[in-house]
């Protein structure tokens, strides 16, 4: 788009921009959603909260998981972590009594671990906050901006409702990767080498983080790749030393297989997406189509990746190989997309789609609570489909988008090489 284009898209919308477009769907739909809580007394979060029974399991199941050691992965397949994973929940394990956390018992737990869990997560926002403040800081953004961005964060569906309602560690994960994506591009040596440790970290809690190798394979950086796998690799197996040795390896990955071979149905990915669709209205029970299709979307996601022009591009598709792909995608896993809506609202250049994206974005993170039985009985929670929905949208404007202007290009250029 050139410089009358987008003048002319900006006089269009009466001077806001993409990211004005994204504070004021959040700010309305925050506070609707507010509204509505009030209104209906918080029975709205009955179709919000469909499994109450489970709140903070991911928390404290595996601190009763990991209680010995040495036969963490023995407990239940539910116990699928890297062993890197367990060191911190041994380590908060030894602050608790072992008589106050039970397997898949929330009510069980004492008012010792309640507290435990709010200090662990009054902890963990404090770093988000930091880690966003100077990622956005360094995209030459505001630092006061910075703050609105994390309540938008912190108050968003999928935080409230998804990170905080299960305690999955997966909010450290994302933690490090705004982190390291903040000292990646320094000038300083050592910056950039903490930047490859903090990915290989995260990648040892949660393994998806292990696709922003994929940024350095872009840029030909092939030496820090490859230290970024050693590291990998390093933070992986090392920690099965303390977690059961070859048997926790093996333990891990049978744990791994069982837990991806159950059927899911839902939005959370898309294999779950078409069983969906196939139980309800298709019955065909070929649950190979829904893996040919995650493997496809992944294959275009990676050379989305490579095309994209626009960084923020490339991180989202990166994030959403994070947020769909997994067969089993816990439903706080959209709140790695944090990083992709830093950059995007950090970018000096506006383009008609980007309007577009601002919607899709709100859609993602707002703070939207309102049902009716109608809608429950069609789509079951509305915000959970608006914020999968706005993911799938997404995800496909920006292959089609990338891919399209790639083919103009190679297309422009043979033009221009012919003449």
């Amino acid at each position: 788009m050139n410089g009358k284009e987008l003048l002319t898209v900006q006089k269009s919308m009466k001077g806001i921009t993409p990211q004005s477009l994204f504070v004021c769907l959040m700010t309305g739909l925050g506070l609707f959603g507010v509204f509505w809580l009030c209104y209906t007394r918080g029975a709205c979060m009955r179709t919000v909260l469909p499994l109450p029974e489970w709140y903070f399991m991911d928390f404290f199941n595996h601190i009763f998981y990991v209680q010995e050691p040495s036969g963490v992965y023995d407990v239940n397949f539910n116990a699928c972590f890297p062993p890197l994973a367990y060191m911190l929940y041994w380590l908060l394990a030894q602050m608790l009594p072992a008589d106050t956390v039970v397997m898949d018992d929330p009510s069980a737990l004492t008012s010792y671990a309640l507290l435990l869990y709010v200090t662990y997560h009054v902890l963990l926002g404090i770093l988000l906050y930091d880690s966003i403040r100077r990622l956005y800081i360094a995209r030459g953004g505001r630092e006061a901006d910075s703050l609105w961005i994390t309540l938008f964060a912190s108050m968003s569906g999928v935080f409230i409702f998804s990170v905080i309602w299960t305690g999955n560690s997966a909010l450290i994960a994302c933690i490090l990767l705004l982190r390291a994506l903040e000292l990646r591009d320094k000038e300083d040596r050592a910056r950039k080498e903490l930047a490859l440790i903090l990915i290989a970290v995260a990648a040892g809690l949660k393994i998806y983080p292990a696709v922003f190798g994929i940024l350095y394979l872009k840029e030909r950086r092939y030496k820090e790749a490859g230290r970024l796998i050693v590291y990998g690799i390093l933070c992986f197996f090392v920690p099965f030393v303390f977690f059961g040795g070859i048997h926790g390896l093996f333990q891990m990955l049978q744990n791994q297989q069982e837990l991806h071979s159950q059927v899911y149905y839902g939005w959370k990915s898309i294999q779950s997406t078409w069983n969906q669709i196939d139980n309800r209205f298709l019955h065909l029970n070929l649950q190979i189509v829904g893996r040919l299709l995650t493997a496809m979307y992944a294959i275009f996601a990676a050379v989305g990746v490579w095309l994209a022009q626009d960084v923020w591009k490339k991180l989202f598709l990166l994030c959403s190989m994070m947020v769909i792909v997994p067969f089993w995608a816990g439903s706080y896993t959209p709140f790695y997309l944090i990083i992709p809506l830093i950059y995007f609202l950090t970018e000096k250049r506006n383009h008609r789609a980007d309007y577009v994206y601002a919607i899709l974005f709100a859609g993602i993170f707002c703070f939207f609570v309102w049902n009716t039985p109608f809608i429950t009985k069609i789509t079951g929670d509305l915000s959970f489909t608006v914020r999968y929905a706005s993911i799938y949208c997404m995800s496909l404007l920006l292959l089609i988008d990338i891919f399209y202007c790639e083919i103009k290009n190679r297309f422009i250029h043979s033009r221009t090489v012919e003449l």
